[in-house]
């Protein structure tokens, strides 16, 4: 039988982000070395239990309904799994790790699950702030309404105009809605005259279909 994985207070072996805490701990002179060690397990545990909840809880009875896995599933099943867990020892707040669960119950709903399609999203939605998640929701709203009735002067002010009433100043915007085309979420949309704003991307949209991106509405919930 395999050994039971040991905390990092019982092996005296820090991760290297809690070396380097404990050693800046003990320089100024704070209680630093087996404290912290046992700071960083109890940290690292409720994570790792909140995580596992979370996704079981997506899987159940989450945005997709029920999912059902079968003996097909094991192998990808595994892999994204233990890729949603990397997510979770990197620190990703609660309502990314929420998404990227949604997206797995959604390629397993779409029979689209695999290791590769679920890395995709993996390392776009671990990482994206709190403000980038607002703004991609609004973007997704945005570009559902004007799907359904297009109005002159295209998304982008639609855009703008949701990120105000959830309380961002204009000068907020532009830079933000800068950060999130690193993702393809977002495109610089050109016209007469040379940039005009920006517009969602397919990929923004398709990702809109796997996990609910309005999930955070306002600067501070």
């Amino acid at each position: 039988m395999a050994d039971k994985k040991k905390s990092v207070a019982t092996t005296g072996i820090l991760p290297f982000g809690a070396s380097v805490a404990a050693e800046v701990l003990s320089k100024i002179g704070m209680p630093g070395g087996s404290l912290l060690a046992s700071l960083v397990d109890a940290y690292q545990e409720k994570k790792r239990a909140e995580a596992s909840e979370l996704l079981i809880e997506e899987i159940a009875a989450g945005r997709h309904g029920p999912v059902n896995f079968d003996t097909d599933d094991v192998d990808p099943l595994i892999a994204v799994t233990l890729r949603f867990a990397r997510a979770v020892e990197i620190g990703s707040s609660r309502e990314n790790l929420k998404l990227l669960a949604q997206v797995i119950a959604g390629l397993k709903k779409n029979r689209a699950l695999s290791g590769d399609a679920f890395m995709r999203w993996a390392g776009v939605l671990e990482q994206m702030t709190r403000d980038e998640l607002v703004l991609i929701g609004i973007a997704y709203r945005a570009q559902k309404g004007y799907e359904i009735s297009p109005v002159e002067g295209g998304v982008w002010p639609h855009i703008i105009q949701g990120l105000r009433n959830a309380g961002y100043s204009e000068g907020d915007i532009s830079p933000l809605a800068g950060c999130v085309t690193r993702y393809g979420l977002l495109s610089l949309h050109t016209g007469f005259g040379g940039v005009t704003g920006y517009e969602p991307t397919g990929w923004l949209m398709e990702l809109g279909e796997l996990a609910d991106l309005e999930l955070v509405t306002n600067k501070n919930d």
